[in-house]
């Protein structure tokens, strides 16, 4: 999937706001011109590779929330599976990928019947 301006501008304004920083701050800070940025903020343009990795650096965002903003990552239960994820061996993550992968293969089954 594709990066949408909307998902970006939105990322980037909200960012922006929550660090009190004016559209003219940050296009300082990022070294890009005030307009490029109204641009990006407004949904008119798309950031080079660079200037994504730049703001997602900066502010400390995660790439798949501002790539995939209506997944449900912000869920109780999802943020709960990645932090035990994150304790996981190599072995365990590969039991845990197979019967993920089990389960929604049943209930795409179950579906077409």
């Amino acid at each position: 999937m594709a990066l949408k301006p909307q998902s970006f501008g939105v990322a980037l304004k909200n960012a922006r706001k929550a660090n009190r920083l004016t559209q003219a701050e940050l296009a300082e800070k990022l070294d890009i011109s005030l307009s490029y940025l109204k641009d990006l903020e407004y949904f008119r343009s798309l950031p080079s590779l660079e200037l994504f990795v730049n703001v997602i650096e900066m502010f400390n965002l995660s790439a798949d929330e501002v790539i995939h903003p209506d997944n449900n990552n912000s869920s109780s239960t999802y943020q709960k599976l990645d932090r035990l994820l994150h304790q996981c061996d190599e072995s365990q993550l590969g039991i845990i990928l197979a019967t993920v992968e089990a389960v929604i293969s049943a209930s795409e089954k179950a579906q077409q019947e």
